[in-house]
């Protein structure tokens, strides 16, 4: 029997794409289901800020009858008027059966819906933007799911290359062992950047939730400005940012982000790590999924309200970054000591510092030089018509 594609157009079908991803992962001790209240909102055409500028369709897959993937076929303007000569559409959220023929099916589907859209070329996994989750693992699948980082089966890889896609670009994942004190030259060194700095009128400090969004503009105008010129990036809306700033409002840890600020209060360096909320929704993992959404939210409140430290164990450095004209200073070790020590002091022991882009290395050695080890890695395919 062939493959059947149909297109995701109600609440029912909805919960199927949502729910298919167990049928991948149930015998799987690594994996960690997405949060649900999350997912529902990324996936949410009214609701998700990605919406108001971009598009997308889902589409699930069936054979033999049983639904045997999923698949999103998106495009995002921002992209393509941020890299006008790409002219590429994207696929995401996809998940599949060990079935060569049920993967072309949906890379068809979304091949086609991307043509029509005037596009040459087909990217993916990037589930919708840059913000969301990027990449298919090719290395590392032995190892524990982080937050908002993909985790897959091998024969993903296999799938993608029998279809055609080649690599676009790879990107890495770091471990850093928290129990492991920073390295002691690491430290003196960035000890010695700290007290230089400082006396030349620069401020070190944590986010300050009395005044949120202040600290967000500068973070995003940090983000904006840095990772400009990196390979894929497209800028925030505005109506993403105001999304982001009401999320850290309710998770995020002060002492984990670090913002430096210049002798006349300009932006010169930020630093975001979050805890891992992986924790919680593994640990969901055992009751039925009906009652995933709601047992994941028990174990947050409880993790975050109740429990005494260490509330988690882990954590993700999600982005770390420099202003242009304060490069080569030094700034960067700070970036990374900092969130260390703070998450240290909080009782984490595990932390992954992702992602990075495989050829980013002035990134990729102050990481190396506090100790992070490359332990995954994940692959962007093109497909180009």
């Amino acid at each position: 029997m062939g493959t059947e594609i149909r297109k995701v157009t109600g609440t029912r079908e909805m919960k199927k794409f949502m729910k298919f991803p167990w049928t991948i992962y149930r015998d799987d001790p690594v994996w960690a289901p997405d949060l649900i209240m999350d997912l529902k909102f990324r996936v949410n055409k009214k609701k998700h800020p990605f919406f108001e500028y971009g598009d997308a369709d889902f589409y699930l897959a069936f054979k033999d009858g049983g639904i045997a993937g999923r698949i999103a076929a998106i495009d995002n303007p921002k992209h393509n008027s941020f890299h006008p000569d790409d002219k590429t559409g994207f696929w995401g959220f996809f998940e599949c059966i060990d079935d060569q023929n049920a993967a072309n099916a949906l890379f068809d589907t979304a091949k086609e819906w991307i043509k029509a859209r005037g596009h040459r070329n087909m990217r993916g996994p990037m589930s919708c933007d840059n913000q969301d989750e990027v990449g298919m693992q090719i290395e590392g699948i032995e190892t524990q799911r982080f937050f908002l980082m993909p985790h897959n089966p091998l024969y993903y890889v296999k799938l993608c290359e029998n279809y055609g896609m080649a690599k676009a670009k790879d990107l890495i994942a770091f471990h850093l062992d928290l129990t492991v004190p920073v390295p002691e030259k690491i430290a003196r060194i960035a000890d010695a950047i700290r007290n230089k700095i400082i006396k030349n009128g620069f401020t070190i400090r944590k986010l300050d939730k009395k005044y949120l969004r202040r600290d967000l503009e500068i973070i995003m105008k940090i983000y904006q400005t840095a990772w400009k010129d990196n390979w894929g990036f497209a800028p925030m809306s505005e109506r993403h940012f105001n999304e982001l700033a009401e999320n850290l409002n309710l998770i995020a840890v002060e002492e984990l982000i670090v913002i430096i600020e210049g002798p006349n209060k300009e932006p010169v360096g930020m630093a975001v790590a979050l805890y891992d909320w992986m924790e919680c929704t593994r640990w969901a993992r055992k009751f039925p999924y009906w009652m995933q959404g709601t047992m994941q939210l028990v174990n947050m409140v409880w993790k975050l309200y109740f429990k005494p430290k260490p509330k988690f164990t882990r954590g993700r450095l999600l982005m770390a970054g420099v202003m242009p004209e304060f490069r080569g200073l030094g700034i960067d070790s700070l970036l990374y000591v900092f969130p260390y020590e703070a998450g240290t002091k909080l009782g984490l022991t595990d932390a992954e510092l992702s992602w990075e882009l495989e050829d980013n290395f002035a990134i990729i050695s102050p990481i190396e030089k506090i100790g992070g080890k490359v332990y995954k890695k994940l692959r962007i395919w093109d497909m180009k018509f």
